[in-house]
């Protein structure tokens, strides 16, 4: 059995610095919030696990994104940067 190589394009290289860079700020910007992740469940209507998702840069989506922002008094732009 033959084994192609694998090839990553560049899109996939700025999916996964996007990714990184979502995950960063995410972090930074839930712990300056001091809120619990129960407390962002409440505020979001995201359970634990998407929040904690959000927070690896993992199945990143723009609702989930937003809610966050939302209960965090942020711009869902600021996430990006």
């Amino acid at each position: 059995m033959e084994m192609k190589a694998v090839r990553n394009t560049y899109s996939e290289f700025m999916e996964f610095d996007l990714q990184d860079v979502v995950s960063a700020n995410v972090k930074r910007c839930v712990a300056e919030s001091g809120l619990t992740a129960q407390e962002l469940c409440y505020r979001t209507n995201l359970s634990i696990a998407t929040i904690n998702r959000l927070k690896a840069g993992e199945h990143l989506s723009i609702r989930g994104i937003c809610a966050l922002a939302e209960a965090l008094g942020k711009n869902w732009r600021e996430f990006f940067n």
